[in-house]
């Protein structure tokens, strides 16, 4: 063997000796629209830490809380370009994107919150991230967003009430033909938008959970809350396509699993949550109109279920999640 030829395999063996350097760190943005001390927010740091830990410090996510990186719908469509990487998003505004999402925002579907969790950890969520993943957005786990109800500038104790009202609602369909059946008159907004519209008097209410109207003060301009619970839209963690696509198998499971982890964490802080919300909304002199019964509401849903389920695929996810216990 010629000297070039032996100092060529001193410096290979050389190389090989060497211990591996860290991969370089993948800087992730994430996208929340609520504030960073909302349960949401709370679950996202804990997610965030868990991935850093978990990854020693390779994966460094940091989280753009408050909409930081624009409007929900902006983001999800930021997402699927892959130039945001993770974010937590209600479900909604996918509706015009992945028809099985519709079957989720169904005006009265879930009995309680405990239904709605099993539909969305089982067959529901299932059927949903299979289309998210289509569309470029890869779930990883479901927080819960709270049972949604009315809240307007005056009483509504019946949908005759509703006539004529204009009611915030989110860019998707079948939120427009939900409230469309309940009598009112439908307006799309931005969510940051909605409490200067309703002071200026654009729209007479909005639809929402207890944590959302306290905390962006809504109250303070909309002082009746009529308990509809017409709709508990889980909402989900998820990260962008792209981004999963360069990961390997051993990083997906440790995402996963963190991200279950921050779910149950938001489920636990969302609960606590909401009772501390409507607590600070009655003292602060709001109207609380309950709804015991439900049904003639439901019963205005009927062309709701026969446009957004009338496939066999997603009538038969509805029956499914019916007939859960």
């Amino acid at each position: 063997m010629s000297a070039r030829r032996i100092l060529t395999a001193c410096a290979m063996l050389a190389l090989a000796a060497l211990p591996a350097l860290p991969a370089a760190a993948q800087e992730w943005r994430g996208w929340n629209i609520h504030a960073a001390d909302y349960p949401n927010g709370q679950a996202m740091d804990a997610f965030t830490r868990m991935v850093g830990e978990r990854s020693n410090n390779r994966i460094r996510m940091r989280t753009f809380h408050s909409a930081q990186l624009g409007q929900q719908d902006e983001a999800i469509q930021q997402m699927r370009l892959g130039t945001i990487d993770f974010g937590n998003f209600n479900l909604s505004p996918f509706n015009n994107l992945a028809a099985s999402t519709n079957v989720v925002t169904l005006p009265f579907l879930f009995r309680d919150v405990g239904h709605m969790q099993r539909a969305i950890d089982g067959v529901a969520g299932e059927a949903i991230a299979r289309e998210l993943e289509a569309i470029g957005i890869i779930a990883l786990a479901w927080y819960d967003a709270g049972a949604r109800s009315l809240y307007t500038t005056r009483p509504v104790r019946t949908p005759a009430d509703l006539r004529g009202m204009k009611i915030r609602v989110q860019t998707s369909d079948l939120w427009i033909d939900l409230m469309r059946g309940l009598g009112a008159n439908p307006t799309p907004l931005p969510f940051g938008e909605v409490f200067t519209s309703l002071q200026s008097g654009v729209i007479d209410g909005a639809e929402n959970n207890w944590p959302s109207y306290e905390s962006t003060r809504h109250f303070e301009v909309a002082r009746f809350f009529t308990t509809t619970e017409h709709s508990n839209v889980p909402e989900v963690l998820a990260v962008s396509r792209q981004r999963w696509q360069r990961m390997n198998e051993a990083e997906r499971n440790m995402m996963r699993e963190a991200a279950r982890e921050s779910a149950a964490l938001q489920r636990r802080l969302w609960a606590e949550r909401e009772m501390v919300s409507r607590q600070r909304v009655v003292a602060a002199g709001v109207t609380v109109i309950e709804i015991n019964d439900r049904s003639p509401w439901a019963a205005l849903m009927e062309p709701v279920y026969a446009k957004y389920a009338a496939t066999p695929a997603l009538a038969g996810l509805v029956r499914s999640i019916r007939e859960m216990r």
